[in-house]
């Protein structure tokens, strides 16, 4: 197919009086260059649930002169004219839908950003793309308009690159989450999630990994900042709760229904909507979003009539789908469409002994400006090592928990009776590993805790035949020595 894609000018396609200009950009281009075109698609910045009345009537007026030509509408929902990162994302998902078709771009109407935008897509997409602008005859002695194709040299580094580099330099990790060397490639990777609009994202991971984050991370650095991040947890509710919490109901719905109420999708129209625990929802209701994943469109506890909702998902889950899939508990077509991209969190305690030191080290200071506690805590060497070896499978949430019980309960120096008694009395025999390496580190932990940190005599307890294996040892498991 031949295609024409173009914004509509509202200032020029349209007079004082509102009416469509004959002799506008618009008009003037079906008048005089529309040939060999299967479809002219027009461009508004409006949402489809508010509609555009000026694009309609310029829609009207064309296919009343041609009546032969095909002229569709597509709604944009751009906030901001003039955001140009906005602008582009939105462009480009949009221009990926025809990328088997031959499409030439009125690059006229619209504001530079948008002039910018159709640019940088049509040199980087690598899409069968053609620029054209129209010049008023007037300049070359015609009555009739120019019809000018814009030609541009390939450049060896794409400007879409460079601009995204410019961006990336903006971009700053938030202060209230330590974003560890292990995670710091899985946030570059959400970050080229983000700039690629409606595509969407599954996030797996054990709980407490920091999924949710990861989301709002994903939120943040899009061109969807500006509107809500709204997050549900699909395990704490029923289906019909649920159901009316993401996607709204109508008056006389049910019983206590006394008022037309708008979903969660409704509130992150626009923005970014976070399912977490999406494996654990309803046959029911896996319909229900494969719906909204298919057509973008909702429909409220009780009404009759489906509505548009431009949102951006993230999922999450601890759960293997794939399994759930096998076993007919989770629907292939929903997976296959929620997993277009995949992020994994490791747990804490795949990340290392340095990376759990950091979390400790930055718990520290974050809790102590959170609660306004005068001094940092210390921690004896015997307590910093007991939270060095103890597995937390709650994960950093769990580590953030037990750090804060500490501030609530000491004010200088935590010492061993002070820690929570599931960690006080967690010992080598109760670890989830059985590594010969795990078990030299406990006995090694133990015979510097008895001799109160005595590596001669620790070393001779244990029978090993050279003190310098001993301490190479020490090195080798980041074992602390007070």
């Amino acid at each position: 197919m031949k295609i024409l894609i173009s914004w509509y000018a509202k200032n020029n396609d349209f007079d004082k009086d509102k009416e469509v200009k004959l002799d506008g950009p618009t008009m003037a281009f079906h008048d005089y260059f529309f040939e060999n075109y299967d479809e002219h698609i027009l461009l508004t910045t409006r949402d489809a649930n508010d509609g555009d009345p000026f694009l309609d009537k310029l829609v009207r007026v064309i296919a009343k002169k041609y009546k032969e030509r095909k002229v569709n509408k597509r709604y944009m929902n751009i906030a901001d004219v003039i955001d140009f990162q906005e602008i582009k994302t939105k462009v480009e998902t949009f221009l990926l839908e025809y990328a088997n078709d031959e499409i030439d771009i009125f690059f006229s109407p619209g504001t530079s950003s948008m002039q910018l935008s159709w640019f940088v897509c049509h040199q980087s997409l690598g899409l069968k793309t053609r620029l054209f602008q129209t010049r008023e005859g007037k300049f070359s002695g015609k009555k009739a308009p120019d019809l000018l194709e814009l030609t541009i040299d390939q450049s060896s580094v794409p400007m879409s690159a460079i601009i995204s580099e410019q961006i990336q330099q903006k971009d700053t990790f938030s202060t209230d989450y330590l974003v560890s060397e292990s995670i710091k490639p899985i946030y570059e990777k959400a970050r080229l999630i983000a700039q690629t609009d409606k595509v969407t994202c599954l996030i797996r991971g054990e709980s407490g990994t920091g999924k949710e984050h990861l989301a709002q991370y994903i939120h943040k650095v899009s061109n969807r900042c500006t509107k809500a991040f709204v997050s549900v947890n699909c395990s704490a509710l029923g289906d019909s709760i649920l159901e009316s919490r993401l996607f709204g109901y109508v008056k006389g719905a049910f019983t206590d229904a006394k008022e037309d109420k708008k979903g969660l999708f409704d509130e992150a129209n626009g923005g970014t909507i976070f399912l977490d625990e999406i494996g654990d929802i309803s046959a029911f209701m896996q319909q229900s979003l494969l719906r909204v994943l298919q057509s973008s469109e909702i429909l409220p506890l009780g009404a009759t009539k489906v509505r548009k909702v431009d949102v951006r998902i993230v999922a999450a889950t601890h759960k293997d789908l794939e399994a759930m899939c096998e076993a007919g508990t989770f629907r292939w077509d929903l997976y296959y469409r929620l997993s277009v991209v995949e992020l994994s969190l490791p747990m804490l305690q795949e990340r290392g002994i340095t990376e759990k030191r950091n979390f400790i080290d930055f718990f520290l200071e974050k809790i102590q400006k959170e609660m306004k506690k005068p001094k940092r805590l210390k921690l004896s060497n015997e307590v910093y090592q007991k939270l060095i070896d103890y597995p937390f499978k709650g994960n950093v949430r769990e580590l953030e928990n037990v750090m804060t019980n500490l501030y609530v309960f000491c004010d200088k120096e935590v010492q061993l009776q002070d820690l929570p008694r599931k960690i006080l009395h967690k010992s080598g025999n109760n670890r989830s590993s059985f590594s010969l390496k795990e078990t030299e580190k406990d006995l090694i932990i133990k015979a510097l805790t008895f001799y109160k940190g005595n590596q001669a005599k620790a070393c001779e307890a244990i029978g090993y035949r050279s003190i310098n294996t001993f301490k190479s040892k020490i090195k080798e498991y980041e074992i602390e020595i007070g």
